[in-house]
């Protein structure tokens, strides 16, 4: 059981690694097949569809991220994962926190592969 559960945390990690790194270097066709088409967005200022999320995703302007703290469970073919993040982020010219913030994240099983259908986005602004 330890070893599934190392399993899931290190795919959950990389998922998250990989759809910050589609950020950063604004690939955003890879970025937009890893979500499904169903997915939903939550953040400071309101929820989101797909196609808005991927607008406000498109505006940012990420550069060099920490992550820590992950912590995976796996409900059905479901992995529901948080973690902690660190960004310097502008967006709208305004440099975001580079405090660490908390997030989270629901990938389902699709077709063999995995799509994120939920992300909670707990970022707040610098003051």
């Amino acid at each position: 059981m330890v070893a599934k559960q190392n399993d899931i945390k290190v795919e959950a990690e990389l998922l998250e690694r990989q759809s910050v790194q589609c950020i950063q270097e604004k690939n955003w066709d890879t970025l937009e097949a890893m979500l499904d088409p169903a997915c939903q967005f939550v953040a400071k200022t309101g929820s989101y569809d797909r196609t808005s999320a991927m607008k406000l995703m498109k505006e940012m302007n990420l550069g060099p991220v920490e992550f820590k703290d992950f912590k995976v469970t796996q409900a059905g073919d479901n992995l529901i994962v948080s973690f902690w993040i660190a960004a310097i982020e502008y967006r709208d010219g305004t440099q975001l926190s580079p405090q660490f913030s908390p997030r989270l994240s629901v990938w389902k099983t699709k077709n063999g592969q995995r799509k994120c259908i939920a992300y909670a986005d707990l970022i707040v602004s610098k003051d």
